[in-house]
């Protein structure tokens, strides 16, 4: 058996840059694995099955991971995966694709497949947007439909994040039609990348950007009363994660953003979270 920790993603930076005929977006975003994860065992079984409460079955993302890997791979057998959900499901933090990363991981070790972290990526890329980045997580500036990723160099032990989801999913399909109702600032992530470069904190909070927050506040109310939350809390900056609805606040320490936690989990669900790679 195979235990992984499948780490949370939050996006520093989110812009949406076109849109292919296949349908998918493409996008310019610089992601950030974070210290909030899903419990994901894995072990070989006969056929493949996936427990996970109320997310159990073969529509859960993990399901289509292991099919992936073993029509890629040519490998015979099955898997039974087991996830305990830490992270909230639905709310932008990309915890079905972390499970699925871990899932090719953990197969990859099962079954002595042997692939290289390149040749995992190829299997996620037909997945989701946020899976290639998850394989190895960590920070890294992503673009295409999320399968060209740049790792990126960067830390800083003092920077602390507060996660927030007001517990209201954000539908992706209907995030996307309404953008373009909205006149959004368009910007890219070079000064953010700058600003990571530099361990720069001041320079991090002022490149947050992300193109679907005026919408998320728009159709979630709930979203900008922990916008609001997060900044009487001494947040330095907030932004949104993925299409929502999940927020964070950046903090200079630890301690600050716990003591967020403390204050807004009466509210909707908070944590404090660092920096991880996978």
């Amino acid at each position: 058996m195979i235990i992984r920790k499948a780490y949370a993603k939050i996006n520093l930076t989110l812009n949406i840059t076109g849109r292919r005929e296949d349908g998918y977006h493409t996008l310019d975003t610089i992601m950030q694995t974070v210290s909030l994860w899903d419990e994901v065992k894995i072990e070989k079984a006969g056929g493949i099955s996936v427990e996970c409460g109320n997310l159990s079955g073969r529509e859960n993302i993990a399901c289509k991971a292991a099919e992936a890997f073993f029509a890629h791979t040519g490998k015979t057998g099955g898997t039974r995966i087991t996830i305990e959900k830490k992270i909230p499901a639905g709310g932008g933090l990309g915890g079905g694709s972390a499970d699925a990363a871990s899932v090719l991981r953990g197969l990859n070790i099962l079954y002595n497949a042997n692939l290289s972290n390149d040749g995992l990526r190829q299997i996620a890329a037909a997945l989701g947007a946020d899976v290639p980045f998850l394989i190895e997580g960590g920070t890294a500036y992503c673009t295409g439909i999320g399968e060209k990723i740049s790792p990126v160099e960067f830390s800083n032990p003092s920077l602390a994040y507060c996660v927030c989801f007001p517990g209201i999913s954000a539908s992706t399909r209907v995030m996307f039609e309404e953008i373009d109702k909205h006149n959004i600032q368009k910007c890219d992530s070079q000064k953010m990348l700058e600003a990571l470069k530099r361990n720069d904190i001041s320079g991090i909070t002022a490149s947050l950007h992300n193109d679907f927050l005026p919408v998320c506040r728009e159709l979630i109310p709930q979203a900008g009363e922990l916008e609001k939350l997060l900044y009487e809390n001494n947040a330095l900056g907030v932004s949104l994660s993925g299409s929502g609805s999940s927020l964070f606040g950046v903090f200079d320490s630890f301690e600050k953003a716990k003591q967020a936690e403390e204050n807004i989990k009466a509210y909707a669900f908070a944590r404090a979270v660092t920096t991880v790679n996978c």
